[in-house]
């Protein structure tokens, strides 16, 4: 991004589309900062407090459906929820239907961690959402339902 990029950007003004698959980057780019300074104010790695809030939805999930679900190595999965289970963040149990079957749940201390995170997320998207009339709000939803819907289609085609 040029050096003026962030006038660019507050001005809406698009001279190629290159430049906004760049804003588009440096947005996620920021967006992701400020979730890792959210994570460590509520003592926990952004990895961590994205497991728990995968976990707290997905109650009973197994480390393949989260190393699946997040593109994320199964070994790589398993060190994560090692950590959290040893800080009492979370529990394994073995399926009663299949105990080859590794089911994972959060337990309190967990959930207090991923609130404490969650609130602080809160107030960020707030703090968005009052920059935002409505009308932009609409069409931000729009571009990116469409854009999960082209990615989530060539995951599919391109991934085989």
């Amino acid at each position: 991004m040029s050096r003026n990029g962030s006038d660019k950007i507050l001005n809406n003004r698009v001279e190629n589309i290159g430049e906004v698959w760049t804003d588009f980057g440096t947005l996620i780019s920021k967006f992701t900062k400020i979730s890792r300074i959210n994570s460590k104010k509520a003592g926990l790695t952004l990895q961590q407090a994205w497991a728990l809030q995968v976990i707290s939805v997905r109650k009973g999930i197994s480390p393949k459906e989260i190393s699946s679900y997040s593109g994320t190595s199964l070994p790589s999965i398993t060190d994560l929820l090692d950590g959290l289970s040893k800080l009492n963040y979370i529990y394994r149990l073995r399926s009663s239907e299949d105990r080859r079957r590794v089911e994972i749940s959060i337990l309190e201390k967990g959930t207090e961690r991923l609130l404490k995170f969650q609130k602080l997320q809160q107030s960020t998207t707030e703090k968005l959402e009052k920059a935002l009339n409505k009308e932009d709000i609409s069409a931000f939803s729009r571009i990116m339902g469409t854009m999960v819907k082209v990615l989530g289609s060539m995951e599919k085609t391109d991934g085989e």
